[in-house]
């Protein structure tokens, strides 16, 4: 899961022309993260990308799915000899990645989880091969019903996975802490952090230059991320749309949150609401996610 000089320069080229890199996670792509290009699957999508960095004896992988599947996230945290994977992946093309990815490492996967009831993160779970994802009881149960619905792959290995008991924990003898947030993005959101590393995958608690689904509680969103920025245990995030950054994207998501509020609740209109953002913030990706306002308008 490494790259040559060539090789990284070349991926780095083409993520550019399709994500736009705040300031955090720029500094953190020309100091740690080394790019390197996914196996391909046949299809519709170009390949995914993967970016990894070492910190405190740990290798995080953050596979980023294209932009056609909005930038969405999966994590694989490499311990000495064992794996800890967050997250799925939406498609099967995506998440196949991901299972190539998880078997590149030659390491078992001790465990891995889901961190929230959006489709985006689960739906590709049943084509991770060998895995069974743990969740929060409240996720598992939020997600079950769009599980069994047919318009997805059933994840059996999520909705027959264990259940995943907020606190600190370890693995291969790193701490590693679960916490459960409620009422942001999602209802609930499972944030894993590596207090030792200094790392926090906060995944949908934080978009990085992709536009964010409208949420659940935004004021409760803004007051959960400003808890974030003031907790020393971490430097680094992991996020659910996009590449890892530094704590600084905390700002912008605050930020970004503020205006989407704003929008929704003095445009006259859905549209006019889409309007406002891109104006706002040109250039982020993910419009898919814009689309979502429709569905959350309630005037």
């Amino acid at each position: 899961m490494t790259a040559n000089t060539d090789t990284a320069v070349m991926n780095r080229r083409n993520l550019l022309k399709g994500t736009v890199l705040t300031v955090g996670a720029a500094a953190l792509l020309r100091t740690a993260l080394t790019p390197a290009p996914a196996v391909a699957q046949e299809g519709e999508f170009p390949a995914g990308t993967i970016h990894s960095f070492g910190k405190g004896g740990v290798t995080f992988h953050t596979y980023v799915s294209p932009a056609q599947t909005v930038n969405v996230t999966s994590h694989i945290v490499e311990f000495e000899d064992q794996l800890l994977v967050v997250d799925a992946t939406m498609l099967p093309p995506t998440a196949m990645e991901v299972s190539a990815a998880i078997k590149s490492t030659g390491k078992p996967v001790g465990m891995a989880v889901i961190s929230h009831e959006h489709p985006d993160h689960w739906g590709g779970a049943s084509f991770i091969e060998g895995v069974s994802f743990s969740t929060l009881p409240e996720v598992r149960e939020g997600l079950r019903g769009e599980a069994t619905g047919g318009d997805w792959p059933e994840p059996t290995n999520v909705l027959n996975g264990g259940d995943v008991v907020p606190g600190m924990t370890e693995m291969s003898g790193v701490k590693v802490e679960f916490r459960h947030y409620t009422n942001t993005e999602a209802p609930h959101m499972l944030v894993t952090v590596l207090p030792d590393q200094k790392v926090a995958i906060v995944q949908d608690l934080v978009y990085n230059g992709v536009y964010f689904a409208p949420g659940v509680d935004r004021a409760n969103w803004i007051a959960t991320l400003e808890g974030l920025r003031d907790d020393p245990a971490f430097e680094t995030l992991l996020v659910g749309h996009g590449l890892p950054t530094s704590r600084g994207e905390l700002d912008t998501a605050i930020a970004y949150i503020k205006v989407l509020d704003d929008v929704m609740t003095n445009a006259a209109t859905p549209d006019a609401a889409m309007a406002s953002l891109k104006e706002s913030f040109p250039g982020y990706g993910g419009e898919f996610l814009l689309s979502l306002i429709g569905e959350y308008w309630t005037r």
